[in-house]
């Protein structure tokens, strides 16, 4: 997990990283930094790891990650990694960025040494406010593990049989004009499964109740239409409780609600999960 702190004398963005660091903290992150820059202009930049107990992150990713613009570009940035493999991760991260982008981050031991890189004097920090893209996508993060530590993990044959279905059924869904073609429509469980690294669940996992008549059932139960948005409407009143569509077409349906992969996802009620609950969609 991380937080966001800024100090506005210095103006320098902190971002404290805790627990166990995992690929979703990589991605929501910049995202979260990208908002800011978006609202307060650009900072320079600490990452802190100090309190970081163990990373669960594939090389591959950092390499990846990378080679991306940086989110603080010409900003000075400095990177607080105590221990290994902290240090080293963020090493091959350094020196992959000074390769491809021509610049690199500092790289220190200790929190004190990136004020002194930075030249802040006795540093204020404050909470940067959570905006509602940030909030909705902690949740999701939140469901997703739930998920996980609750679920006996399916096979690796079978996890990467369910990503293939349903990228294959986006593909589709994503088609334009004459040549495009009807398909069954991509699930609710589809969606997550395609997010889930060890665990699989159903429709008839995925439990709700309509806002409307207040009938309690599976999603399993209820009518699910499909077209350039996915809908589940309730099998006695006809209420639509949970819609999907594809992300690039949120912005043109005015749908908003969690980002789920290449997916929004909204959601009229709880969405009662394996272990965790999707909470309704602000209004």
């Amino acid at each position: 997990m991380f937080q966001l702190l800024h100090d506005k004398r210095h103006n320098v963005l902190l971002t404290r990283l805790s627990g166990t660091l995992v690929v979703t903290d990589v991605s929501l992150r910049d995202k979260a930094v990208g908002r800011f820059v978006a609202r307060n202009g650009l900072a320079r930049g600490i990452m802190d790891y100090t309190a970081v107990e163990a990373v669960d992150i594939p090389i591959e990713v950092v390499v990846e990650r990378s080679s991306k613009p940086p989110l603080l570009p010409g900003q000075a940035r400095v990177i607080v990694a105590p221990r290994e493999p902290l240090w080293a991760i963020n090493r091959i991260f350094a020196a992959h960025q000074l390769f491809r982008q021509g610049e690199e981050p500092l790289l220190v031991r200790s929190i004190e040494e990136a004020y002194q890189a930075l030249f802040m004097v006795d540093p204020v920090f404050e909470p940067v406010a959570v905006d509602r893209l940030s909030r909705l996508e902690g949740v999701t993060h939140d469901v997703l593990a739930g998920i996980e530590s609750s679920r006996s993990g399916a096979d690796a044959e079978e996890r990467q049989r369910l990503r293939r279905k349903m990228l294959r059924m986006l593909d589709t869904v994503l088609e334009r004009g004459p040549a495009a073609r009807k398909v069954t429509a991509i699930t609710l469980s589809d969606v997550l499964n395609a997010m889930l690294g060890r665990a699989t669940v159903s429709d008839s996992d995925l439990k709700t109740t309509c806002t409307t008549c207040k009938s309690h059932l599976p999603l399993s139960r209820y009518t699910i239409s499909a077209g350039r948005e996915t809908t589940y409407a309730c099998p006695g009143c006809g209420q639509v409780v949970v819609v999907l569509a594809a992300a690039d077409e949120g912005a043109g349906s005015s749908l908003s609600g969690y980002e789920m992969g290449r997916f929004i996802v909204r959601t009229a009620s709880d969405i009662e999960c394996p272990g965790a609950m999707l909470p309704k969609c602000e209004p």
